[in-house]
């Protein structure tokens, strides 16, 4: 587990190395103009994990069950952390990190579910080299057990955990609808703890450590010069100087913190969904394209193809087809 604890401090490492622009944008994870704590379900999530830990430390027999199960079900829920770890993982290999990564599927007519999420992320682990976090999600992860306790579709006698109306899980080759509570779920529970302070840590001390303004390079979407905005109490956004032409007069872009006013918003800058379909799309074009190979059970591969045989743009399909060729 310690390993997987390593992997989630080098992922932050190298991020930054290949591009802090790129990681500052991933911590920001703007999606419009916002308070701090409604701009994402990143902050509620950090303080829930700690409430459920500390219950569940207290707690005992039954009660101390069901919070285990509680704080195990929202640890492996939470959207942004996905969007985050597989930001991460995309600026190390290069590539752009995304607010809406994993977000939805083929025709973008739905929500990517947790299962969906989480075979995508396993690619990007596996592309970055993170194979400490793939045994991580392969050997704790279980959905039955989550979906079982947030549908309320189980029992609970003395130790043992008997689930309900779900699908048998696959342990040690063996399927299973019941497991000893304290020998098999409890290890489980304190490796979920130890990876999301891992994670919590890694992100308060990057955010915290931007206490005075930084100059890098950036892309945004061409090559500039990007101010990271940074105070006493950490990161406050940044700031393009001069980018954007209105009315005769230069003025700047970016994302920064109103403090007067208490929010975070875009200054001259577009967002629109269906160019961040194509950003995207392109992207992980470029990311297949730069690969050896692609085995036939990538679902991220095979979802992509899905949205761009949907779009039907002649670009995009010709080099979806070369990669299937390929």
């Amino acid at each position: 587990m310690l390993h997987a604890v390593k992997e989630i401090e080098q992922l932050f490492e190298q991020a930054i190395e290949t591009s802090e622009f790129d990681v500052v944008l991933t911590l920001i994870n703007y999606k419009g103009i916002s308070s701090q704590n409604l701009n994402s379900n990143l902050l509620e999530f950090f303080d829930a994990i700690p409430f459920y830990t500390k219950l569940y430390r207290e707690l005992e027999g039954k009660e101390k069950a069901r919070m285990g199960l509680q704080l195990y079900s929202t640890f492996f829920e939470n959207s942004d952390f996905y969007n985050m770890i597989g930001s991460l993982c995309r600026i190390t290999l290069g590539y752009k990190g995304s607010s809406y990564l994993f977000w939805k599927t083929r025709k973008y007519e739905r929500l990517l579910g947790i299962g969906e999420k989480q075979d995508f992320l396993m690619e990007l682990f596996a592309d970055t080299e993170k194979q400490s976090l793939i045994n991580f999600y392969e050997t704790v992860h279980f959905k039955e057990i989550r979906n079982s306790f947030f549908h309320s579709a189980y029992s609970i006698e003395e130790n043992e955990y008997v689930m309900h109306d779900t699908e048998p899980m696959l342990v040690d080759g063996m399927n299973k609808m019941s497991f000893d509570i304290p020998s098999f779920f409890y290890p489980k529970v304190e490796a979920v703890i130890l990876l999301f302070d891992a994670f919590k840590k890694c992100y308060w001390d990057l955010w915290n450590g931007y206490n005075e303004d930084k100059i890098v390079d950036a892309y945004f979407p061409n090559p500039c010069k990007a101010t990271i905005i940074g105070l006493d109490e950490g990161l406050k956004g940044f700031r393009i100087k001069d980018s954007v032409s209105l009315y005769g007069k230069l003025h700047d872009s970016g994302i920064w913190y109103d403090e007067e006013y208490k929010f975070w918003s875009g200054r001259n800058i577009q967002m629109n969904m269906a160019r961040i379909e194509e950003i995207e799309i392109d992207d992980q074009l470029k990311r297949y394209e730069s690969k050896e190979n692609i085995v036939k059970n990538d679902k991220d591969f095979f979802n992509l193809v899905d949205m761009i045989r949907e779009k039907q743009d002649p670009k995009t399909l010709r080099r979806a087809t070369i990669l299937l060729l390929k």
